[in-house]
């Protein structure tokens, strides 16, 4: 009997094992308590599932709670100011897409400074999106949207998972290189947005594929253009906006994790570590993967000089094609 007892006592300590293995204390025992991790969108954008699955994931290496705090609005200002304005502990993250970079700018004011309001973190993945039309538009490949736009003497609408965001931004790169007029309509809630396409009340949306695939499988979206640089494997043939013709429409989205300025540098380095180990976990890259996100680990230094390197070209972007927001 006292043999059986050791033996389980022995298996749960090995179960065990890997558990405590997991979760590893930061610089001063960091985290003692639960990370907010702040998304600047609402929960129907495809921020909020890549920030789930990372905050899971960090929640049982850290061994404390990684919570996900929805803060959308003003095209992810609100949930950003947020974050710039918090205290630099590591206590208050934020998962963000590019629109982190984007809404800069493109709106003519923004309450803070990118990047010296932040703390760069990690890179945490990257993908494409997918332009759809409505089934009840009638509308069948992106020839039929050029035509369609060019005859309509009012601008047909269209929307994005968020004002400022690379999907809105890829629209409006495409609108000028194809000579037509679209207007995006902004919902605060990217799913009411995708809800309206459905029911034809808005003719034409951007989004991400995973979002759009089931929609697609029944028959009420149309696929009509990929941002990808090559066409997605779920949807063979569905051109990029590069082999339909618009050869400068390519803008992907990335994700990254960043925190407020000035937090301890032994912290941000060990968070970064703990990101990329999440990042190469295969339970991870299977979830990421299955809303056709790439993870992409890498250094500070790495999302420090895509930051550098991108906010210029977005601000160029911005003043060729024109678009300011309020």
């Amino acid at each position: 009997m006292s043999r059986g007892i050791g033996k389980r006592h022995v298996l749960a300590a090995l179960m065990l094992a890997p558990m405590l293995a997991a979760a590893q204390a930061g610089p001063g025992g960091y985290p003692q308590r639960t990370v907010r991790v702040i998304v600047p969108a609402a929960t129907g954008s495809l921020t909020d599932p890549v920030a789930r699955v990372i905050a899971e994931d960090m929640g049982r290496r850290t061994g404390q709670s990684w919570v996900v705090d929805n803060r959308p609005g003003a095209g992810g200002i609100i949930g950003t100011d947020a974050t710039a304005k918090a205290a630099p502990d590591g206590y208050t993250l934020m998962l963000t897409a590019n629109n982190f970079i984007i809404t800069p700018a493109l709106y003519r004011s923004v309450p803070y400074k990118v990047p010296g309001d932040f703390t760069m973190i990690g890179m945490v993945g990257r993908g494409d999106n997918l332009l759809v039309a409505s089934a009840a538009s009638g509308i069948r490949n992106i020839a039929d949207l050029v035509a369609r736009a060019k005859a309509s003497p009012t601008p047909l609408n269209y929307t994005s998972p968020l004002l400022g965001s690379a999907a809105h931004l890829t629209v409006e790169l495409f609108k000028r290189n194809a000579g037509i007029n679209l207007s995006h309509v902004a919902y605060k809630d990217s799913g009411q947005g995708t809800t309206d396409t459905l029911t034809g009340v808005i003719p034409v949306n951007v989004m991400g594929i995973s979002t759009a695939l089931p929609h697609i499988r029944t028959g009420k979206l149309v696929p009509l253009a990929w941002t990808g640089t090559q066409r997605a494997a779920e949807l063979p043939d569905v051109p990029t906006f590069v082999e339909a013709g618009f050869k400068d429409v390519h803008m992907g989205l990335w994700f990254a994790l960043v925190g407020p300025a000035r937090m301890p540098a032994d912290q941000v380095a060990w968070l970064n570590a703990q990101l990329n180990a999440s990042l190469a976990s295969p339970q991870v890259i299977e979830r990421l993967k299955g809303y056709r996100i790439d993870p992409l680990p890498g250094s500070v230094v790495d999302l420090t000089s895509v930051v550098g390197r991108e906010l210029p070209q977005y601000l160029k972007l911005a003043a060729d094609t024109g678009l300011k927001l309020d």
